[in-house]
């Protein structure tokens, strides 16, 4: 079984053990609380930058995001990931959950946040605690060579013995010490539903590189030797903005999306422009893009006619704007910034309104003019044979001067139909192609909202192949 396999139900027993660490109050034990970080701070106030010990300086909402995404993973400490120009690879400095408070001082919500997250990992790791399939009550289990556990409130309620099966989770049948499986029928054997995403079949891709091989992007074989990476970017809460209510089931959509194309996601939730800029930067720099053949970049926020909104924007006060500008993540990826993505496919999408006003929620389609002038790239001179921004293929949620809708409940239409669309015609379709199909059906299903697909410079065909 691997950890993909148990993706689903880590999430489910994280969440539990998270409930009953907040119902033992242990997160209200601080860990490391330092008198600057105690201090009563204006609602309004909050760090820019921080430096960290190994000399780097970013945006604090960056490091809190970073910290949550390796929460994520499991993992309880943070790694500096800014490029060490001198190594040739991430800096990758640990600092802990005391060494992050020393530097930032959070706020009630972050910290509560961190300190449940911790305390559940931490109790994930001393103790064995799954809930009873009888009574949802928590059951720690003592023996860790006994699948057979004893459940004392079932017993109490039903007046007899009651034992429930750790690997299965059903009442318990069969002899009562058994390290490898009880008698229910299935135990011992993961139930897996069935994957959403169709898996190329290995004589479609031989039949394809074998008929258009000139014609397609080179497509690293499935290995431990292929590092593919995607960055997603979700802004959920904001200060100035309503909430973008239901964006966490097109994080979740789309991260099992990605996860099952191959690629590992680097997941960051609500970051200033600043902040997305860092995240830009850093990801161009990753080593493991020089092992891989392709990237996605994933963004979801509000936003206008200027960009992406950063958390503390506001469409009211000019002095309050947080901006991240599109044309960034061209730059930070384009060919003499990101040297390991050179030739490769970089697919970007991007969930945010381009309207010239958006009010946060269901946002109403505006007929106001709102084009932006952008000045052109300041000329340099030609270093080399490679232009300077080649093999980028770009979805954006909607066309300019009109607004994205989302669902608070589901999510958005557009990641809703690029994950739909991708899960069953990626196995034979290439990335325009699939791209064309998400357009089809939002013309018939959303008529008030139309995906734009801008600055495409592939020059071959990109498929992904899933699972080859």
């Amino acid at each position: 079984m691997t950890e993909e396999d148990n993706w689903d139900e880590d999430l489910e027993e994280d969440a539990a053990i998270a409930n009953l660490v907040h119902q033992l109050n242990i997160h209200k034990q601080h860990i490391g609380k330092s008198d600057r970080n105690s201090e009563v701070r204006p609602l309004n106030e909050r760090v820019d930058f921080v430096a960290l010990p190994c000399g780097h300086r970013m945006p604090t909402d960056y490091v809190v995001a970073w910290f949550k995404c390796y929460l994520k993973q499991k993992k309880t400490e943070f790694s500096c990931p800014r490029f060490n120009e001198v190594q040739g690879k991430s800096c990758g400095l640990k600092l802990s959950y005391q060494d992050l408070c020393q530097l930032i001082p959070l706020t009630d919500k972050q910290r509560e946040f961190l300190e449940e997250n911790l305390a559940a990992l931490v109790a994930r790791r001393l103790f064995d605690f799954k809930a009873c399939p009888g009574c949802q009550s928590h059951v720690e289990r003592r023996d860790r060579s006994n699948l057979c556990v004893n459940c004392i409130i079932c017993t109490a309620n039903l007046k007899r013995n009651y034992y429930f099966c750790w690997s299965c989770r059903r009442e318990w049948k069969g002899p009562a010490n058994n390290s490898v499986q009880c008698g229910n029928t299935g135990c011992g054997q993961r139930a897996r539903t069935s994957d959403p995403l169709i898996g190329c079949k290995p004589e479609f891709k031989m039949k394809m590189l074998r008929e258009k091989g000139d014609d397609i992007y080179p497509i690293k074989d499935k290995s431990n030797d292929r590092k593919r990476l995607a960055l997603l970017i979700n802004n959920v809460e904001f200060k100035n903005l309503d909430d973008r209510t239901g964006a966490d089931k097109d994080e979740l959509r789309m991260e099992v999306l990605l996860k099952g194309l191959g690629y590992t996601v680097i997941t960051l939730r609500d970051l200033s422009a600043q902040g997305m800029l860092s995240a830009m930067r850093d990801f161009a720099q990753r080593e493991e893009h020089s092992e891989s053949d392709s990237c996605f970049v994933v963004l979801m926020s509000h936003g206008d006619a200027s960009g992406i909104s950063g958390v503390f924007d506001s469409f009211d006060s000019e002095d309050e704007e947080d901006i991240f500008p599109t044309d960034e993540i061209f730059n930070c990826l384009n060919t003499p910034n990101c040297a390991g993505l050179r030739d490769k496919p970089k697919i970007i999408l991007i969930q945010a309104c381009r309207g010239a006003t958006c009010l946060g929620k269901f946002c109403p389609v505006t007929d106001k003019e709102g084009s932006v002038d952008v000045p052109d790239a300041v000329p340099r001179r030609n270093r080399g044979k490679e232009h300077r921004e080649k093999d980028f293929c770009c979805l954006r949620s909607c066309t300019p001067d009109t607004v994205s809708y989302r669902n608070q409940e589901n999510g958005s239409h557009f990641i809703q139909d690029i994950v739909e669309i991708f899960n069953q015609h990626a196995h034979q379709d290439h990335i325009e192609k699939l791209f064309r199909k998400v357009l089809k059906k939002f013309k018939i299903m959303h008529p008030d909202q139309m995906p734009c697909k801008e600055r495409t410079t592939l020059s071959k065909r990109f498929f992904l192949f899933p699972g080859l």
